[in-house]
């Protein structure tokens, strides 16, 4: 089975986010793969020193994986939570099922799918980019979830974010024009995820930036054409959430600035709560950015512990 224990990815990402922003890990995670709806998903756990007081399932977005979001495992395990972060079917190292034909709405159900299975305790998502929307689309399928936090909140499936998201606005419109047109087309072509998408916004390191246009689990990765149109495609069952959701959104996004996450977060029915990080990028490793969404997390995730039954 394919595991991160001494990758190369994992190893340059590691020794980058230590030297160029002082995110250290004192251990290793753990790594178990589990047959998820027809897929052997592969994910890492991060445990605290004592006895969980819950567990954070952390959610990539549609240029990560599971090991990517390990900077926010680690203020979460300080203040005495599990985290479980999962390769979501085709990204990471995680094997899809043979007949994935690369269907987004794979990924929330996954990701319910592993907060059903959590055997005590509250469950709360975290997702970053895209991960925000799918981990709000997973709540609202497990009836386990206690509450939300997010770095987005991106509605691919308004046709504008979408133009706005993809790498070339003019990219973007021709695939709105083939995904109407020639849809059956479309979803058999297959390119490098750096291709459709603009990675190089990840981050405004330049070191960073190089590691996710060429690396081969990120920008380097070839995905199906159809993961795109019915991500465009899907759309939340509705708008209220049973639990609270924070929206930490950093400050310093060049990919996805603040304004378009604020119609989604502004359609969410329920207990809801925004912080504007000071600076930080796409993925929010800046400080004090960094600091803060910590921060932020560590507050949330106490309140849900005193406050455990949903709303």
């Amino acid at each position: 089975m394919k595991r991160f224990d001494n990758h190369p990815s994992w190893i340059r990402y590691r020794d980058l986010l230590a030297q160029d922003f002082g995110i250290e890990f004192p251990t290793e995670p753990q790594e178990h793969h589990r047959q998820i709806r027809g897929h052997l998903v592969r994910y890492d756990e991060w445990l605290p020193a004592g006895a969980p007081v819950g567990v954070l399932i952390l959610v990539h977005g549609g240029g990560g994986h599971g090991r990517i979001l390990a900077p926010c495992a680690l203020p979460a395990i300080a203040c005495g939570w599990r985290v479980l972060a999962p390769d979501l079917p085709g990204y990471g190292l995680t094997t899809p099922a043979s007949d994935f034909d690369g269907d987004y709405a794979e990924w929330p159900a996954v990701v319910a799918e592993i907060a059903d299975q959590v055997e005590a305790g509250p469950v709360v998502l975290m997702g970053l980019s895209l991960g925000g929307m799918t981990a709000v689309s997973a709540a609202q399928m497990s009836a386990r979830v206690r509450g939300l936090i997010v770095t987005t909140l991106l509605d691919i499936s308004d046709s504008a974010t979408f133009v706005q998201v993809a790498r070339w606005p003019w990219l973007g419109r021709l695939s709105l024009a083939a995904m109407r047109t020639v849809p059956a087309l479309f979803d058999r072509l297959i390119m490098p995820l750096g291709l459709a998408t603009p990675l190089r916004l990840m981050s405004r390191n330049s070191a960073l930036q190089r590691y996710f246009k060429r690396d081969r689990l990120l920008g380097g990765r070839w995905v199906r054409a159809k993961f795109f149109r019915t991500l465009h495609q899907h759309r939340l069952a509705h708008h209220r959430l049973d639990c609270p959701i924070l929206l930490a959104h950093p400050g310093a996004d060049d990919w996805t600035p603040v304004s378009m996450s604020m119609p989604p977060y502004e359609k969410i029915e329920g207990a809801k709560s925004f912080q504007l990080l000071s600076n930080g990028s796409h993925l929010p490793a800046e400080s004090p950015a960094y600091v803060e969404l910590g921060q932020a997390i560590q507050a949330f995730l106490g309140s849900v512990s005193r406050n455990p039954a949903p709303n």
